[in-house]
């Protein structure tokens, strides 16, 4: 009976060894699926990204395609239209319209009066005007006023942003203006001084009051009117204010400008529109003093009064910062 059961022994043993096997191949058996499984969801990810990528494109050509007619494809989409340059030209020419005035035009030129008018009316005074007007270094004449040889028509135009301004009948654009005048000796005769009073009150009057102005008064020196610091206000009271002063303006001493424009430049906010009156000769480097100073660039309108000996230095200053010059012959005797 023994050796029976000696035999069974290692048939048994055989038996464990064989079902360790089988226990092992279950676990090769389910990692196995748990690899295919996750292989499988990254291709389903795949594909579902797939086909919502071509759903997006069609649903987006189907939206193109809304309003379509026959199976055309209706493009909503702004459009760039070319315009050839000789059309663009037209184009331009019929919606925008810039003009100055033309010869013998008198509506560019506000207000003129004839020579019976007495020089101290508050109004224009009884002159004749002749000019050449400076725009970007061009000097040329302008549209006849008053039975002159023309006016410069420059910036003219006038009513800027704040209104604009005229002196002389020189018209600026802008709401600050600067006016710088020469009261030396040589302006107490032949009724220029009071011309001068008379244009200066009747410019300072006709400013609205959204602009500003400041008047520097210059002979061996220069002096604003009433002292004023700064920009002085158009308002009705400050108007009447510096009428009073003008209406006293005396007339004494030299031609000496620069001092007047040192002050001009130092203003801030700077000048729209510079006025500048002379009736006599002054230092020639004055212009490029002046052209240093304007760091701003404000437009300078010179006015040679009654006689031409500060002409060509008058035109370099008016040509150097894309102002006017404008002649006016004087007071009639």
């Amino acid at each position: 009976m023994e050796p029976m059961e000696a035999e069974r022994t290692p048939q048994h043993g055989q038996d464990v060894r064989s079902t360790g096997t089988a226990g092992s191949g279950g676990v090769a058996s389910a990692t196995l699926v748990l690899k295919v499984a996750r292989y499988a969801l990254l291709i389903g990810l795949a594909i579902s990204l797939l086909i919502h990528g071509l759903g997006l494109v069609v649903s987006s050509r189907v939206m193109y395609a809304i309003g379509g007619r026959g199976g055309e494809v209706a493009d909503d989409r702004p459009s760039l239209a070319l315009t050839r340059g000789p059309e663009l030209a037209d184009l331009l020419a019929g919606s925008i319209e810039v003009s100055s005035p033309a010869s013998g035009d008198l509506s560019a030129t506000p207000a003129q009066a004839s020579v019976e008018q007495p020089l101290d009316a508050m109004r224009d005074p009884a002159l004749e005007s002749s000019s050449d007007s400076t725009t970007s270094g061009t000097l040329s004449g302008a549209g006849d006023v008053g039975g002159g040889e023309g006016l410069s028509d420059g910036l003219g135009g006038g009513g800027g942003g704040g209104g604009g301004a005229s002196f002389f009948g020189v018209e600026a654009q802008g709401s600050r203006f600067v006016f710088i005048v020469d009261v030396s000796g040589s302006m107490s005769v032949g009724g220029k001084i009071e011309a001068l009073r008379a244009q200066l009150a009747r410019s300072v009057q006709n400013l609205v009051e959204t602009s500003s102005f400041m008047v520097y008064t210059f002979s061996d020196d220069a002096a604003p009117l009433g002292n004023s610091k700064d920009w002085v206000s158009a308002i009705d009271e400050r108007k009447r204010w510096a009428r009073r002063i003008i209406a006293a303006i005396p007339a004494q001493g030299g031609t000496n400008p620069i001092n007047a424009f040192r002050s001009a430049f130092k203003l801030r906010p700077k000048p729209d529109a510079v006025y500048f009156m002379t009736d006599g000769e002054f230092d020639p480097n004055v212009a490029d003093e002046v052209a240093r100073l304007n760091t701003g660039r404000s437009p300078i309108h010179c006015i040679a009064f009654a006689t031409r000996e500060s002409e060509p230095v008058m035109k370099r200053i008016a040509s150097q910062s894309k102002g006017t010059y404008t002649f006016v012959p004087g007071v009639p005797q």
